[in-house]
């Protein structure tokens, strides 16, 4: 697609032009230009910097379905503005030049199409920019905006195709623009309006350009784990350990490339450097970038990722301009900072020449090799033992292979079958991984939930780095391999959560330190915190004094995300902290002036805590090297609000990433992309000079003391008199002393110096490990202390101690995250008795991970301090979550349920948001859930969601989450009557622990001629239908502790031939019981009862069925229920347990799973069966008979009739009024 017209006339020509070659017809109107206050005269602001980058507005004209239909009458442009037109208005705006040469940013573009969306009201718009040789074209959200600016009003999304080059425009613009072209015959026909805009907005959908991105990726990703091979590898004995060291090394890859491929947004790294043509004709010898079957890829050296990629990565990125040199031969064999493969270059020195005209030292520890001596061992002369991790070697025996056609091959085959666990990719095509990514545009802005590029953000790696993450985790492979962004939680839903947060942080701040009252402090929080019309009119709502105490809270704060992944949160709360500095500090002078404040105050509390450097003040040297280092530090404070080099964001999040945000992952590739996506904040905005020092970037700071690898949920065992860790004066001294040494360290950039401050940090660690030994501690506690390395990227510690890795004793002003979901069967038994030993008080054995979570995140708070976690929601009706909600109760202040709304792609969460505050005088608890399974995703979520207050006195052990007028409804239920578990025995179904052994068919019985006395009929969780049943073709054999297995020969000789595999058992193995019978039989009698009724351990609507045919089960996924109390009737129990007021009641005490819920004995024997008089039972029975016979003559007999005769009874004998059945039937 050719578009230098648009340099080439008037923009009204070029529009036309190009909306022809999109084959859009268009209801044009006038080709004369207007200026923007003559077409937005409601809402053109001339004080608006953007407003005033306008030069000539064009009115392109409509597109509608009059104009498919070739029936469109004239427009008249004013009239559009009164009346709804049911079409598109497609506008053209030239814009001025901006100084120095800068780009219209995002924010700019996206504030002016909505003035025309708020001008064009009821129709929606796009708006075609032109602006130097560059065009964007902008699609708003339709939303029914009114004519006034309006407090607390959402502003509705605008998507940007942003800054196409007209005179070359990038691949990934052209796949784009190609996309909105349409077709009006064949497969994709778009004949009419709708068919249109769905297009339009499907192409300007940026989690459909995500998806279809990491399923290229992703692809991309599962074929190159069969073709690579990593040092390490040959060390590891254990499949599954030599699999995931090979997952981890190709996301680390993946981590550095796509960082670079970031950086290149910013003209920062060559285009020659994936310039296949360029590579074989000016750099590289034996370059191999297609897959040839000829060919020994491996011995061919992986000529490309050796040499342009680790070199660009270990001895250029990290290294300082000016110092990119190859090592010299035979020496400098372990400095990992100098270039290697000499040999593979035609010009060696023509590649150094490359990187350092372009090329920025960045820093920051991302690009520092891995490969590094064994502490331990040493070689046959002395010398250290290299530990190879990355693989940056000359050596001959170096393994490492990464073929050159992973990053150039086009359209290669791969069996991935196995990979993702589905036949049908046996044959796929993938591309090399430089293809793919230059057929993508990237943007470094990350996207925000009103303002996004159809482009890829940063936050891109989150979704597809926690895919990739789960996806060789045992707990989530499977799901993971099938599945696309199913881990990584929404924008809108990080948004939500970061927004929740800090409003009850800061609120809480304003009332105790500004004297503000509660109302007063959230009201003007929420239009200063949320993405309100009133965000863009940039009005600091709050005066002088409530503002400095806003932007001191924002400096002293302190929020960890537990679980970081791969940074959504950490990444959420700097923007919209910086969203909020912005507003109340736009030129920085407050934020610069706190941070000055704060090097002075750290020097002063320095000089406290050294006694003899303080006594030595009164000599002038001394005194004047004291001045200098704090002058020292006031400059460099100065240098980086410099506007020369950065832009005013990059003072705020530089500072904020210092001194407030930490994270926590117990996967080290998690934590390392966490810090990535913090390094992207910050190169985003540094305004990169060439002809400055280091091209004007400022070097990025070192994280390892902010985001570190640790197991959260375990801490480390105190003794008992040990309140904090640094009790003792000396190891007090010495933690400050590490304070300090971890504070310099954030921002050392030379090598030699981070060297030796490291080496500081290991000294400090072991003398207080050895003084926490002598005061007491235990030496495995003391070692573990001391011999936590956290600049060691390949390993992640056993323990959490915020203490000891963060300084942090009093606790976070927040906690904010998405832990992970798993059941405790599926973690090792260590881990498990850790989390007893720990968590004694919520601890029972059945645990989710996630309660742990829960808990621990009100435990790391500070006394006033908030945490907002979205978790599964299966806490709320667990019979083993019952500690846990006894403990959360009192600390819970908000909710949002989603039930069934699926927040994730993975239709098996069913998730909620809880938020908890340590110290509160609340009564009541907000909650909140979705009225239905509509989109919630685009606008304010609480907006969609019924609400109502739940009062905390009211949740018991068992919490009944309704509204008043449902929890009333339920008191009233409750109270006529008693509970099922009070008139009946219930029992879960035998597990056999070999079901496909003690399962037998009739054939099977005829043929060992199996004893009929242990023989029972087996019915199923899906068999059981609401009254009745369908009978299985199938028997178990029914073996208990009560058998004499002698008596029975025959069964016993078909039961040997599974000896073996029977013998396996875990608890046969322990000797727990006999090899011949049921894992767990459970009691005969329930089974074996003359009457019983049957229900599925997990069903969406109640369905309990009658069965006097003594069915058994095998596998315990059914609960029999046997009436013990003979003044109930169980078909009258049953007809009951049927009705839509007992499902309806069910539904707030069954624990949710999925769409379904899980009828298991405790909440079983909470439902509440009203006692009736023999006549008003029989009423029932004789209902309930008739749809027994029903269903035998015909399953599928209709008897919605019987059942709503039923279900008027029972609201009758429950004595429901209509305003009460209402509730129940949801009208």
């Amino acid at each position: 697609m050719n578009l230098s017209y648009f340099n080439q006339s008037n923009l009204y020509q070029a529009l036309q032009r190009f909306l022809a070659e999109l084959h859009i017809p268009v209801n044009e109107l006038t080709a004369a230009p207007a200026t923007a206050p003559d077409i937005l005269t409601a809402t053109y602001n001339p004080d608006n910097p953007a407003h005033q980058l306008m030069q000539e507005v064009y009115i392109a004209g409509g597109v509608d379905e009059a104009v498919f239909q070739r029936q469109a009458a004239p427009l008249a442009p004013e009239g559009l503005k009164q009346q709804r037109y049911e079409g598109l208005l497609i506008f053209g705006v030239t814009l001025k030049d901006r100084a120095n040469g800068l780009l219209p940013t995002r924010r700019q573009l996206a504030d002016i199409t909505r003035a025309f969306n708020r001008e064009f009201h009821y129709t929606p718009v796009v708006v075609v920019f032109r602006y130097a040789q560059f065009i964007s074209i902008a699609n708003a959200e339709r939303m029914p905006y009114t004519q006034e600016w309006r407090e607390g009003e959402k502003v509705g999304k605008v998507s940007l195709l942003r800054d196409i080059d007209v005179t070359r425009p990038h691949t990934g613009h052209l796949k784009i623009l190609q996309e909105l072209a349409i077709s009006r015959a064949g497969k994709g026909a778009v004949n009419t309006f709708a068919d249109l805009y769905a297009r339009w907005q499907a192409v300007f959908n940026v989690a459909l350009l995500n998806k279809q991105f990491y399923k290229e990726l992703s692809d991309w990703y599962f074929w190159a784990l069969q073709e690579v091979t990593f040092p390490a590898t040959g060390r590891l004995t254990d499949d599954e350990q030599r699999k995931a060291h090979t997952a981890q090394n190709l996301i680390r890859l993946l981590t550095r490339l796509l960082f670079v491929w970031f950086v290149k947004e910013k003209h920062l790294i060559p285009e020659e450097l994936f310039d296949e043509t360029y590579l074989s004709e000016h750099l590289l010898n034996g370059f191999e970038p297609r897959k040839r079957e000829e060919c020994d890829h491996a011995a061919q050296g992986s000529r490309y990722y050796r040499a342009i990629l680790q070199n660009l990565f270990f001895a250029a990125l990290n290294q300082t301009v000016g110092k990119r040199a190859f090592r010299k031969d035979g020496q400098q064999m372990n400095v990992t900072n100098l270039m290697r493969y000499k040999r593979y270059f035609k010009d060696p020195q023509a590649f150094i020449s490359l990187v350092e005209a372009q090329v920025p030292f960045m820093n920051g520890g991302l690009f520092e090799c891995l490969d590094a001596p064994d502490p331990v061992r040493k070689g046959k002369m002395g010398g250290d033992v290299i530990v190879y991790e990355d693989g940056f070697s000359d050596r001959p025996d170096n393994p490492l292979c990464v073929p050159d056609y992973l990053f150039f091959g086009v359209a290669e085959h791969a069996d991935l079958s196995v990979e993702l666990g589905d036949a049908k990719h046996k044959n796929v095509t993938v591309n090399g991984l430089i293809n793919i990514l230059n057929s993508y545009k990237f943007t470094v802005t990350e996207n925000t939930p009103i303002e996004e590029d159809v482009a890829l953000d940063p936050e891109l790696l989150g979704r597809v780095f926690e895919n990739l993450l789960a996806s060789y985790n045992p707990e989530t492979k499977t799901t993971a391999r099938k599945q696309t962004g199913s881990f990584y939680t929404p924008r809108e839903i990080v948004n939500y959560m970061v927004d929740e947060a800090l409003k009850a942080y800061l609120t809480q701040k304003l009332e105790t330190e500004a004297g503000m009252t509660r109302e007063d402090a959230e009201r003007r929080l929420e239009l200063l915190i949320g993405y309100h019309a009133a965000y863009f009119q940039d009005e600091n709502r709050f005066d002088d004094g409530q503002t400095a105490v806003i932007i001191n809270a924002i400096d002293r704060c302190k929020i960890l995300d537990p679980a970081c992944g791969s940074g959504a949160f950490p990444m959420g709360i700097l923007h919209k902290l910086v969203h909020i500095l912005h507003k109340l500090d736009p030129d920085n002078q407050l934020w610069k002036q706190a941070q000055k404040d704060r090097a002075i105050g750290e020097k002063i509390a320095e000089l406290k805590r050294d006694k003899a450097l303080a006594a030595q003040l009164s000599d002038d040297t001394v005194r004047a090297q004291a001045i200098r280092l704090i002058n020292d530090r006031l400059r460099d404070i100065e240098a980086i609000f410099d506007r020369e080099h950065q832009f005013d964001d990059y003072a705020r999040k530089l500072f904020l990433i210092e001194n407030c945000i930490y994270g926590v992952d117990i996967q080290p590739i998690a934590t390392q992309i966490s810090k990535l996506r913090c390094f992207i904040a910050l190169i985003v905005d540094q305004n990169a000079a060439h002809a400055s020092e280091n091209f004007g970037i400022r070097p990025l700071p070192n994280l390892e003391t902010r985001f570190v690898a640790a197991n959260t949920l375990i801490g480390i065992e105190k003794p008992q008199a040990q309140g904090n860790l640094f009790e003792n004066s000396r190891i007090r001294e010495l933690e400050e002393h590490l304070t300090e040494v971890r504070h310099r360290l954030f921002s050392a950039q030379k090598p030699a110096e981070k060297r030796a401050l490291r080496e500081q940090d290991q000294q400090l660690r072991e003398e207080m490990g050895t003084l926490l030994t002598d005061a007491g501690w235990g030496h495995e506690t003391a070692r573990q202390l001391a011999a936590w390395d956290p600049y060691n990227q390949n390993t992640s510690s056993p323990f959490f101690d915020p203490e000891w890795m963060f300084g942090i004793q009093d606790g976070f002003d927040v906690v904010i995250g998405n832990p992970p979901y798993f059941n405790l069967n599926k973690a090792p038994k260590e881990f498990v008795r850790r989390l007893k030993t720990f968590y004694e008080s919520i601890h029972t054995g059945y645990n989710d991970i996630v309660y742990y979570f829960l808990y621990l995140g009100i435990e790391l708070l500070n006394r006033n301090g908030v945490s907002v976690l979205i978790t599964s929601n299966y806490f709320l009706g667990n019979e083993y979550a019952q500690k846990l909600r006894n403990y959360l109760k009192s600390y819970l202040v908000k909710m949002i349920n989603f039930k069934e709304y699926k927040v994730f792609e993975s239709a098996s969460i069913h998730t909620c948001i809880s938020m908890y505050q340590k110290t509160h005088n609340l009564t009541t608890i907000s909650y909140f859930e979705p009225y239905n399974d509509e989109e919630m995703m685009n606008s304010s979520i609480e907006k969609r969601c019924k609400a109502f207050e739940l009062q905390r006195s009211e949740l018991k052990d068992n919490w009944i989450v309704a509204e008043e007028g449902s929890q009333l409804l339920i008191k009233k239920i409750n109270g006529k009557s008693l509970l099922l578990g009070q008139i009946a025995d219930i029992e879960q179904g035998s597990k056999s622990g070999k079901n496909d052994v003690f399962t037998v068919s009739q054939e099977q019985i005829r043929e060992y001629q199996l004893e009929k006395e242990l023989l029972r009929r087996n019915v199923k969780n899906s068999c059981i239908k609401k009254y009745y049943f369908i009978t299985r073709d199938e028997w178990i054999i029914y073996v208990d502790n009560e058998v004499d297995i002698m008596k029975y020969p025959n069964t016993l000789s078909y039961l040997s031939e599974y000896r073996d595999v029977l013998e396996n058992r875990n608890e046969v193995k322990q000797g727990c019981y006999s090899w011949y019978r049921f894992d767990r039989p459970r009691r005969r009698h329930i089974f074996d009862a003359d009457e019983k009724l049957i229900v599925p351990y997990r069903a969406e609507h109640n369905r309990f069925a009658y069965d006097n045919s003594q069915h058994f089960n095998n596998g315990g996924d059914i609960r029999a229920i046997v009436i013990t109390d003979k003044r109930f009737h169980i078909k009258y129990v049953l007809a009951l347990l049927n009705s839509s007021l007992l499902d309806w009641h069910y539904g707030f005490i069954g624990k949710p799973k999925g769409n379904a819920r899980e009828y298991f004995n405790e909440p079983l024997s909470k439902i509440p069966i009203i006692q009736a008089s023999e006549q008003e039972q029989q009423t029932f029975i004789v209902l309930v008979d008739q749809i027994l016979a029903a269903k035998q003559r015909d399953p599928a007999a209709d008897t919605r009739a019987l059942e709503a005769d039923i279900d008027q009874r029972v609201y009758a004998l429950y004595g429901l009024t209509d305003e009460e059945i209402a509730i129940v039937e949801g009208k």
